[in-house]
């Protein structure tokens, strides 16, 4: 495969580049690296990388040319973000993937996977949560989420492009900052084990959450990249 990685200088962005690369793909990277790191990316013959915004319908065609599969995870990725700054999250999350998707469609791509998130369940119902679970975001990124669902269904349907969302919950693993406000708990819990600090946990003990590796979700977008041409959304 030729593979696009928009975001690949990001967290879960360079661990698919690495298991791309790994694999024996040919990789380029569209990062304009305002949270992803250049210092993520290993020198390496087959990887290609291009400095830019997915905004910019100029750098995505440049960054189109030649592609075969197209893995898209560049985003805005916090929530309180989105409620502060609504219209500049939905410029990224919204706006962004659909210049990325369209740009896609017109090279003809054999296959579309973007990420998509568990924010658009909201509050779920009933556990565990699968495709049939009602879609109710509580917040912009978990709207603007299940829009890029809704796109790539609709690509779909009108285009014959086949598109994969792959709604992640919690990932953690290394290049994941636990500095960050909004970094996962395990990776916060981590860095205080290293430094032989005290672990806080909030309320009783009895909440839940679900993480994910950070290697697995690697693994799984390349092999949704190689998959067959069914459209989940």
């Amino acid at each position: 495969m030729r593979v696009l990685v928009t975001g690949g200088g990001g967290f879960i962005g360079s661990h698919t580049v690495d298991a791309l690369l790994a694999a024996g793909d040919e990789v380029s990277v569209l990062d304009d690296f305002s949270s992803g790191q250049r210092a993520n990316l290993a020198p390496h013959a087959k990887l290609r990388i291009i400095a830019g915004d997915i905004r910019d319908p100029a750098a995505v065609q440049q960054a189109m040319t030649g592609i075969t599969h197209v893995m898209h995870l560049a985003a805005q990725v916090f929530v309180p973000a989105s409620i502060a700054e609504p219209v500049h999250s939905a410029s990224i999350n919204v706006t962004g993937f659909l210049n990325v998707l369209d740009a896609a469609r017109r090279v003809q791509v054999k296959r579309f996977v973007y990420a998509s998130s568990a924010a658009v369940y909201g509050i779920p119902e009933r556990l565990p949560v699968d495709e049939a679970s009602l879609v109710m975001p509580l917040s912009p990124y978990g709207l603007e989420k299940a829009i890029n669902d809704r796109y790539g269904a609709l690509f779909k349907d009108l285009y014959g492009i086949s598109t994969l969302g792959l709604r992640y919950f919690n990932v953690y693993g290394p290049r994941q900052d636990p500095r960050s406000a909004y970094s996962g708990v395990i990776s916060k819990f981590a860095d205080c084990a290293r430094a032989n600090q005290p672990v806080t946990v909030f309320g009783d003990g009895l909440q839940t959450r679900d993480f994910i590796y950070v290697g697995d979700v690697a693994c799984a977008n390349v092999a949704a990249l190689r998959g067959g041409g069914r459209t989940v959304s």
